[in-house]
């Protein structure tokens, strides 16, 4: 039987993934995400398929997902991804609201995709359209899985971390002959992850110590939750703010999906959380401040950051990865910020800290070429990514596809 995959979108970028799987039986979506850009954007159209198999909850890949739910297609998850997808829906609806771009989808859908909702847990074997598949952990964050079809000894892996987290337990290789695999960071490489963390906690300690606060800036999935965890312990108050707390709300219902369930709730109880928009002015008086969003493109991130700005014993640091244009990578490689939404608006110099420490969920390039090489296949897919080339050397001995989007790739 002939097999094929061609991406919607995500194939030669980073975001918006959509990957349509195709045989003789039927065909299946893998993720449909939106690119978060200003104004967002989005894969090409998806067909009718037999079920959508969802990797995780981050927007770059669930972002479209109520759209095909609303058609009654089954939507394939783990338990907690699914829920995690439906409140990520809700503000999705919120942003093309505040920020006056269409909605991506209708209302209704986020009830269509919570009724559609086919709840899997890794290792089960499931069937639709006539592929086989299992999902296995991908270590990117708490839910996130990689998709396996045994009769094509095919393997699909989403976005992938192969080192342990606060939160997720590392990806592992599974032996494959075709191998679809994300390539975000191609061309760049994560330091020890463990001595990041360190380094980050002695750095919140001398600032809090020496009388100032600091601003963590921080993704309402999965970091927001994993910075609570590092600054457990340390004796300060800390606060969450933004999106990160309903999130926190579903990992506790979910505890198979996290690494340290014990330390994760030990940390959130030690947490305050801002509940209303009034409890901001208590945060302020507060050690350490974890709050969306975390490229600094609005959110309560920049109602905090301009109380300290001007504060040289302060600091702001940041975790995750700044996209080139957004008011966070101004932030880290100019010292200025934007403390309006609007791109065009006058930028501000900061004299508090600013400093940056790499906690990224995804997988770095030595660390994708082991993994591809534990894997053992034969041919190796690379998408969602910007720098693909940059793994021709290292991937020399593999029969290596880069595609486009809307291009057939045979997988048997």
């Amino acid at each position: 039987m002939s097999v094929s995959l061609r991406y919607l979108g995500g194939a030669s970028e980073v975001g918006k993934v959509g990957a349509l799987l195709e045989g003789s039986q039927g065909r299946l979506l893998m993720d449909y995400g939106i690119q978060p850009d200003d104004p967002p954007s989005f894969p090409l159209p998806a067909p009718d398929v037999d079920a959508l198999l969802l990797t995780h909850a981050h927007l770059d890949h669930c972002g479209l997902v109520p759209d095909i739910a609303s058609r009654g297609t089954p939507i394939i998850s783990t338990p907690v991804t699914g829920e995690l997808a439906a409140r990520m829906a809700k503000d999705t609806l919120y942003v093309s609201e505040i920020e006056n771009y269409p909605r991506p989808f209708h209302p209704t859908a986020i009830g269509d995709l919570k009724q559609n909702l086919r709840p899997s847990i890794p290792g089960s074997v499931e069937y639709r359209g006539g592929f086989e598949f299992k999902m296995h952990n991908a270590g990117h964050i708490p839910g996130a899985v990689m998709f396996e079809f045994p009769q094509h000894d095919f393997l699909f892996t989403g976005d992938i971390h192969t080192v342990d987290t606060q939160l997720t337990r590392a990806a592992k290789p599974k032996q494959c002959k075709t191998l679809a695999i994300e390539s975000t960071y191609g061309g760049r490489e994560h330091p020890d992850r463990k001595e990041v963390e360190s380094e980050l906690i002695d750095s919140i300690e001398d600032t809090v110590n020496s009388g100032g606060q600091v601003v963590l800036p921080s993704f309402g999935l999965g970091r927001s939750q994993e910075l609570l965890m590092l600054t457990q312990g340390l004796g300060f108050e800390v606060w969450l703010d933004g999106m990160g707390r309903d999130m926190a709300k579903i990992f506790q219902k979910y505890p198979g999906a996290i690494r340290d369930v014990g330390s994760m709730n030990k940390a959130f109880k030690e947490t305050n959380f801002v509940k209303y928009s009034r409890q901001r002015t208590r945060a302020m008086k507060g050690d350490v401040i974890v709050t969306t969003s975390g490229m600094l493109n609005g959110g309560p991130v920049l109602n905090y950051i301009s109380k300290i700005r001007k504060d040289s014993s302060s600091a702001v640091f940041l975790t995750g990865f700044q996209v080139p244009g957004t008011n966070g990578h101004l932030l880290q490689e100019e010292g200025r910020l934007r403390l309006e939404r609007d791109p065009e608006s006058s930028s501000f110099g900061v004299d508090c800290k600013v400093e940056s420490f790499d906690l990224s969920g995804h997988a770095g390039h030595s660390q994708i070429v082991n993994f591809i090489d534990k894997c053992n296949p034969e041919k190796v897919i690379l998408y969602h990514g910007d720098n693909r080339e940059a793994f021709s050397e290292d991937l020399k001995d593999y029969d290596l596809v880069l595609p486009q989007e809307n291009e057939y790739i045979n997988i048997d």
